[in-house]
């Protein structure tokens, strides 16, 4: 993969070299969770680095534009909408989202569909925003064949209560997740609340070690605070001498006005540690 691609798109020469686009039906807990799969420009050869997104609550902000220039920089993307959420089915609960993730990774992970996609399995990444920042980190400490892990804005579900941003969490889901498949906003809200320490991004961060990780602050970050939400789980990581990057872009939680820099930053990184 190349990031300087990242802006670059190749003049159609033959039909057969175009990138593409497959809609994805995975099963995850019994439901289907539906989504997309972007294969990079035929001419760039194979096999590729393969990217699993994860979004936000949500889902409002999407990464459609990092996904498209990670897939014109030469990788295999995987876009997959979680359970209750944008038409999957099932309903939506935090503790479902790191069991989504295991589900895609797996499948992606398996020889079958790897050579359907033309998949690396030693390059396989897993991308998120927000609540997917802390999903993506939950996941990957379960998952010992992916090659790095990186959460952008990422929300702590655990840190929300330490520093006694319930409320803020309550309204969040009450307001924001009426798009959702849900019990109830109080069933969601009790799901954080009783999970929240296995939910925290802290819980076993030890298992992140294993993993090249990047974390990517916004530092006029509102929602997802990162002196209380990324940043504490950085510094434990930096104190055990793992591979964590961690870097800081000046704008707000979704990064409007600074997309291109994020999709430099995360290009960048995979291209840098990719086998």
């Amino acid at each position: 993969m190349k990031a300087a691609n990242a802006f670059v798109e190749f003049e159609i020469d033959e039909q057969e070299t175009v990138p593409e686009i497959f809609e994805l039906n995975i099963v995850s807990g019994g439901c289907h969770i539906y989504g997309y799969l972007l294969t990079p420009d035929k001419r760039i050869p194979g096999p590729y680095p393969t990217i699993i997104m994860s979004h936000g609550f949500p889902g409002y902000t999407t990464n459609n534009d990092l996904e498209l220039a990670l897939m014109r920089m030469g990788c295999v993307v995987i876009h997959m909408n979680h359970r209750g959420a944008w038409g999957s089915e099932g309903y939506y609960l935090f503790t479902n989202l790191k069991d989504d993730l295991t589900a895609i990774a797996k499948w992606a992970h398996n020889p079958a569909i790897a050579e359907q996609y033309d998949i690396d399995t030693e390059n396989i990444f897993l991308v998120g925003h927000s609540m997917g920042g802390q999903s993506v980190l939950n996941a990957a400490k379960a998952l010992p064949f992916i090659k790095g892990v990186a959460a952008l804005a990422a929300y702590d579900i655990g840190a929300a209560f330490r520093y006694r941003m319930e409320k803020d969490l309550f309204l969040m889901i009450e307001t924001e997740g009426q798009c959702l498949k849900m019990t109830s906003a109080s069933d969601v809200y009790e799901n954080a609340l009783t999970n929240q320490q296995e939910l925290s991004i802290l819980n076993q961060y030890e298992e992140l070690t294993k993993h090249n990780v990047l974390l990517v602050e916004a530092t006029m970050d509102t929602i997802a605070p990162p002196d209380k939400m990324l940043r504490p789980l950085a510094e434990k990581l930096q104190e055990a001498g793992a591979p964590v990057e961690y870097t800081s872009i000046k704008t707000n939680h979704s990064f409007v006005g600074q997309r291109m820099r994020l999709t430099r930053t995360v290009g960048e990184w995979i291209e840098k540690i990719q086998g």
